[in-house]
């Protein structure tokens, strides 16, 4: 007579398998340790446990992954009895999965012994030249002794598999179809729930790995085999063109102001060196707000005036009124103000290319101050946890779950109102008991769809201006300007809050939009902006706080990625960068000019601003505009050459620059130029 058991011997089967896998691939994380622990700072062994931990739910996601297919024939034996004799051939093909599973191991041990890089996509290039590639292998690995190694792994795993297909069915079980069908979704729930990986609105991704900034620590955290399905995609892509960059080095390193240029080697680099009695130890604060655009705001949308605050600020403060963003997408606007780099990627963003996560920021210059980033929703949101946890060192994030007051707003999380008011109060508790300047970013998000406005508003009313008079003045609708008005409430409602704290004396605030909006009426708006697609990337920068005491208008160019070096000037502090941003309130000031990039477009657009000119290059066709006269459409390349001449070697090439400085700007090679 069959015994029949509460739980289904296959359901116990399945997972044993997940747990064997889950099992050998923590002995390898060990392993990894033992052997490179020679990397490990005694600063970073409080890390551990977390490298570990998280570890460990990649290791889980691997395990399920391989044992899916095993799942599913489990399930197919019980519809079709006559599939069980297929279990050698199941057993086979686990025997050589989990060979080549070990292969990758294998090849993460050599390669991360080679270049201290957990393998990635990128380890297919060395087929295009297999035989040198091998030969290589050869002459330093042991292959003989890798193959043997590999070939009993894989037999030990098919022999392991074949018995355990044999327990899954040697006992029978209490149910009928409705129990086993129940048994199947409950192992398919729970596999889903491990490959989740947490609990969150978004799943366990690469960039939970990188949560600290030691290199070490999180290559440890890495599983190989899921690094190489995560960076499949951006290596397939063209990552930067060394040729290109060399072509236009000249004027770009020119531009830049490049102390020791060197065309050969590419150096980008240059020292900022502030003279001592300059030296401010003021805070500083740099609010995102979301889509703040120039076409929307009260300064070209005065008879509707959807955000007075922002004017009343601009009107007491420095007002940058020609400033761009290099694209239109937040993730790239983080990546391009924390790492002063326009994001330039075709595709997805820079913040989700694990190939990239390693930067160097001129902020970590301020290693006496205390860094601190507030977003309302979850930093896991395009992945921007990566760039900022591994890189912005010492941070402290604040996201959602980490506030006092967690009251969700919608999709986006707490409202804006809640975030000012968290980082009012974090920043103040903060500071009574550090007694340290601070750096702090704060990033909101309401005002965008679904333009939730919250029950707890502080008194903000809406305002029916109607759909047309919306539409002519670059919204959308009525409730997209209502919650752009909230956000300048918000942002009211903060500075009421700081302005009574002490550190406010000592702050500088820099506030800006991430990113411009695009809207085909924009009646309040040169006709130029919008069929040149301008007001996408424009936005207005305000630098007030305590420390500004006298209101300035610039009407030079600048960009995103100039804020962290200006910001830095300010400070009076020196630093190293290689990037592309630069100081645009130093008393040598750099040529003005921005670079634009049309990502969402297919060809996709690159542009540069420069006073009332804008260089304009799509799908092999580029011309030079006046973008804001009436004849903004006229091509005027042949009349001023030279011009269009130096806007195109700086647009283009400030564009294959800022590709190559995704690749080699990273903190592990800085050195001073």
């Amino acid at each position: 007579m069959t015994k029949r058991t509460f739980v289904p011997g296959w359901i116990k089967s399945y997972f044993t398998f997940i747990a064997a896998n889950w099992l050998v691939f923590t002995v390898f994380r060990v392993i990894f340790l033992f052997v490179f622990r020679a990397a490990l700072l005694p600063a970073n062994y409080h890390e551990l446990w977390e490298t570990f931990y998280i570890g460990a739910k990649f290791d889980a996601r691997l395990a399920c992954a391989l044992a899916i297919p095993l799942g599913l024939f489990f399930g197919l034996c019980l519809l079709f009895r006559v599939l069980r004799k297929l279990r050698g051939w199941v057993a086979a093909f686990y025997g050589l999965l989990e060979a080549a599973v070990l292969l990758v191991y294998f090849a993460d041990f050599a390669h991360y012994a080679y270049i201290a890089m957990r393998i990635n996509y990128s380890i297919f290039k060395y087929s295009e030249n297999a035989l040198i590639s091998l030969q290589m292998a050869w002459e330093t690995y042991p292959l003989v002794w890798a193959v043997i190694g590999l070939l009993l792994w894989g037999l030990g795993w098919g022999l392991w598999v074949n018995r355990l297909q044999k327990k899954a069915f040697e006992t029978g079980d209490a149910y009928y179809w409705k129990g086993r069908l129940a048994w199947f979704f409950g192992g398919l729930l729970a596999t889903a729930a491990l490959m989740f990986g947490q609990i969150s609105q978004y799943p366990l991704r690469w960039s939970n790995a990188y949560h600290s900034t030691n290199n070490f620590i999180c290559n440890l955290t890495l599983n190989p085999a899921l690094n190489i399905f995560d960076t499949a995609r951006f290596v397939k892509a063209d990552s930067y063109d060394k040729e290109k960059t060399a072509a236009y080095y000249d004027e770009v390193a020119k531009y830049l102001g490049v102390q020791n240029p060197d065309k050969e080697k590419l150096n980008f680099g240059r020292t900022v060196t502030a003279d001592a009695s300059a030296r401010k130890d003021y805070n500083v604060v740099v609010i995102f707000m979301e889509s703040l655009a120039w076409n929307k705001i009260s300064m070209t949308n005065p008879d509707i005036d959807p955000t007075p605050f922002v004017k009343e600020l601009a009107d007491r403060s420095i007002l940058f009124t020609h400033f761009f963003a290099p694209t239109s997408a937040t993730a790239r606007a983080v990546f391009a103000t924390v790492t002063s780099i326009p994001d330039v990627t075709s595709f997805k963003t820079s913040s989700r290319n694990p190939l990239v996560v390693d930067q160097h920021l001129v902020v970590n210059a301020l290693t006496d101050y205390e860094k601190y980033y507030f977003i309302g929703g979850s930093a896991s949101w395009g992945n921007i946890r990566g760039i900022l946890e591994h890189n912005l060192a010492g941070v402290h994030m604040f996201e959602e779950g980490a506030f006092e007051n967690e009251h969700r707003n919608d999709v986006w999380g707490i409202s804006d109102l809640d975030l000012f008011r968290e980082a009012d109060r974090v920043l103040t508790e903060e500071q009574k008991e550090l007694k340290k300047p601070f750096f702090a970013f704060i990033q909101t998000s309401g005002y965008h769809r679904p333009y939730t406005i919250p029950e707890d508003n502080a008194g903000f009313e809406s305002k029916d201006i109607g759909a047309e008079l919306a539409h002519k003045r670059s919204f959308v609708s009525v409730e997209e300007y209502n919650s752009l008005r909230f956000s300048d409430h918000a942002l009211r409602e903060f500075f009421k809050l700081v302005e009574k704290q002490d550190w406010y004396e000592n702050t500088i605030f820099f506030i800006f939009g991430d990113h411009g909006l695009a809207a085909p009426q924009s009646e309040n708006m040169p006709r130029g902006y919008v069929d040149l697609n301008l007001i996408n990337h424009q936005i207005p920068l305000i630098i007030t706080g305590g420390p500004i005491k006298k209101a300035r208008v610039i009407d030079d160019v600048a960009s995103q990625v100039d804020i962290l070096p200006t910001a830095m000037g300010l400070l009076g502090r020196s630093y190293t960068t290689r990037a592309i941003g630069r100081d645009v309130l130093a008393k040598d000031k750099p040529e003005p000019g921005a670079l634009v990039y049309g990502w969402a477009v297919s060809p996709f657009v690159v542009g540069f601003v420069q006073g009332d000119y804008y260089y304009h290059s799509q799908g092999g066709k580029e011309g030079l505009y006046k973008y804001k006269a009436d004849n903004y459409n006229e091509d005027i390349s042949a009349k001023d050459p030279k011009r269009f001449e130096h806007m195109k070697n700086l647009a283009q090439g400030l564009y294959e620059t800022s590709r190559y400085q995704f690749y080699h700007n990273q903190k592990k090679t800085e050195q001073d130029n």
